[in-house]
């Protein structure tokens, strides 16, 4: 989030960042730099009858990033700012070209209300697109890693921002509801169009989703798994918001006045569809009711936890979160939270935290961060990494148990569970794996 004005499996191969299912990994192994254009695969000498090739259990390049489809369609979403037509949310995709076309491949998608607006990663990166409107530039690594192993990688602009038409709405039934509409499109269940307005339909994909993204992005996977969308399989939400009320409220008083308002305003920047959205902004406004700091309707909507027409019991896909200690943008709550309603209802999930703010930590502790691929699936694992690279054991319960952790003078992080083992901090992150519980 930028500062304040004033103050079930993806398929048998699939992994998102560090997320282990049965079968393949999707992940680099320890120390491995995120590949370039430049570490691609060569062009296949033949359509190629296998979407990706394992190579020690980890998923290869095999596919050329060089030569990858680049492509932008226009899904038909419900017409969330009630101007009389369906709004229009543009996708970028990439995908491999060297694939035999009855080859459906899963997707890896990231929806953003940051693309044009102000970038993202550290480097703030933007979409950049040719003199034709064709995308160019995919901002992050997720098509540099994952479309050379055989998956397409899907940047979604969210309702109201970017090249979409619509309204941004703060997190309610506007933006989660542009990127569910992508959703069921690569699953076959909506409509989408080319730039000419010609039918698009998305045949290369399996209708397996994953969501991952840091911020506002893991905010809109929170939101769409919340509604229990079908061919949403797994979710990586970094630094999200799963409550707008405990991201806008400390204690029932407003962090900022008039919040809802400026931030959605403030991502629709750089747009390029013309769409007054002046009277919905307003609107936000006199819904959150920043004098009376009371919980309504208009954050009730925005509760993915326990809300309507979103709430925990509806995820069906796993989620795996990561999440700053530090985090003074996004706030605690909204990990513990949400951690917390999904264990009750019973889905499945793990979490990584570490001892910085609102960073990703494929920024902070890249080697760390893909060493979690090497954990058993199905316990509850919480690890942190110190800014410093030094590491903290797992921790293993079940989600019926409660751990309390708490620092204490050795330089452990000690707890009690009924299955927990405290171990001391150690400064060699490569001894990670030893201590495994499993």
């Amino acid at each position: 989030m930028p500062p304040r004005p004033t103050a079930r499996r993806l398929s048998a191969a699939l992994t998102i960042a560090s997320l282990s299912v049965a079968g393949a990994t999707a992940v680099p192994s320890s120390g491995t730099a995120v590949p370039t254009s430049a570490d691609a695969a060569p062009v296949a000498a033949a359509p190629s009858s296998a979407p990706y090739e394992l190579v020690n259990g980890v998923t290869a390049p095999i596919h050329s990033y060089e030569d990858a489809i680049r492509e932008t369609v226009w899904v038909l979403a419900p017409d969330f700012d009630r101007d009389g037509t369906a709004d229009r949310i543009a996708v970028d995709i990439i995908r491999p070209a060297d694939l035999d076309p009855d080859i459906e491949i899963p997707v890896i998608m990231d929806a953003s209300p940051y693309y044009l607006c102000c970038g993202r990663g550290n480097e703030a990166e933007t979409k950049r697109y040719d003199a034709d409107g064709d995308p160019v530039d995919f901002p992050l690594f997720y098509d540099n890693y994952f479309v050379p192993r055989g998956y397409a990688v899907a940047l979604v602009d969210m309702a109201g921002t970017g090249r979409s038409t619509g309204c941004v709405d703060h997190g309610g039934l506007s933006d989660i509801g542009s990127a569910e509409a992508v959703v069921r499109w690569l699953d076959g269940r909506t409509r989408a169009v080319d730039a000419d307005g010609n039918p698009a339909s998305a045949i290369w994909s399996s209708g397996k989703v994953g969501m991952i993204g840091k911020s506002y992005d893991g905010t809109l996977a929170n939101g769409v798994a919340a509604h229990g969308v079908d061919g949403l399989e797994t979710i990586v939400p970094i630094s999200a918001i799963s409550s707008w009320y405990y991201y806008n409220r400390y204690q029932g008083l407003p962090i900022s006045r008039g919040y809802a308002s400026w931030l959605s305003g403030y991502v629709a920047g750089e747009r390029t569809e013309r769409v007054n959205c002046d009277a919905i902004f307003d609107q936000l406004d006199v819904d959150a009711d920043d004098d009376s700091g009371v919980y309504n309707a208009f954050f009730r909507e925005r509760d993915y936890r326990y809300g309507r027409p979103f709430d925990a019991s509806e995820v069906e896909a796993s989620v795996f979160i990561m999440h700053g200690l530090q985090d003074t943008n996004v706030k605690t709550p909204n990990f513990s939270r949400w951690w917390t309603a999904l264990g009750e209802a019973g889905v499945g999930r793990k979490m990584w935290l570490t001892r910085l703010g609102h960073v990703d930590a494929f920024d902070s502790d890249r080697a760390a961060w893909y060493r979690v691929r090497r954990l058993a699936t199905g316990i509850a694992v919480l690890t942190w990494v110190s800014a410093s690279g030094c590491t903290v054991r797992s921790v293993r319960t079940d989600v019926r148990s409660t751990v309390s952790l708490r620092p204490a003078v050795i330089g452990a992080l000690l707890g009690r569970a009924g299955d927990v083992r405290s171990v001391p901090c150690v400064a060699d992150p490569a001894a990670y794996v030893t201590s495994t519980l499993t």
